[in-house]
């Protein structure tokens, strides 16, 4: 009876670590579904401009192109808008404005290191998928995911790719390229 038990109680942690495992494989795979990050709603009242004498005077330089963003109304996780302005050749600088409060987020990529990014996002999600290059001539490009939740940037996936079918296009299409898709 007892070798019965013991029986039941290894196949049972070996189920939990398993569907342990396979729940942590379901996040990885899911770090770049817009679907697996949705907001409940969108903000629909009134805007709400950021204080750029105030709270937001870091900010000051890009009011126009923020305040431009934000007036063309909700683009990203229910409530935001995201302005991504030049800053040179290949170099962009994004900020994230909440149009219910009007603060604003600097974002974890950008400038000179992050060579052409480009940005995915949705607004009924708090996931943002980006592109970059890490080169100068624009063969070798990295993915990555990060999810906006409080006010905070969490990162998710990393992918590395080289090659214009990869690198080149959607961003989407070329995230699943890299995974192999």
């Amino acid at each position: 009876m007892e070798s019965i038990g013991l029986g039941i109680l290894k196949a049972l942690g070996m189920a939990c670590v398993l569907a342990a495992f396979s729940q942590g494989v379901a996040q990885a795979a899911d770090s770049f579904d817009f679907a697996v990050h949705r907001v409940d709603a969108v903000y629909e009242g009134k805007l709400s401009l950021p204080d750029f004498k105030g709270r937001d005077k870091d900010f000051a330089l890009f009011k126009t192109r923020i305040t431009e963003a934000m007036k063309a109304g909700v683009t990203f996780a229910g409530e935001y808008s995201v302005a991504q302005f030049g800053c040179g050749s290949g170099c962009t600088n994004v900020v994230v404005a909440s149009n219910r409060t009007g603060q604003l987020y600097s974002f974890p990529r950008g400038g000179e290191n992050n060579q052409g990014l480009e940005l995915k996002f949705d607004r009924h999600s708090n996931l943002m998928v980006m592109r970059w290059y890490t080169d100068s001539s624009w063969e070798s490009c990295i993915f990555e995911s990060f999810v906006f939740n409080d006010g905070r940037w969490i990162a998710g996936d990393a992918l590395a790719s080289k090659g214009d079918e990869t690198c080149s296009g959607d961003v989407i299409a070329g995230v699943n390229k890299a995974r192999g898709h």
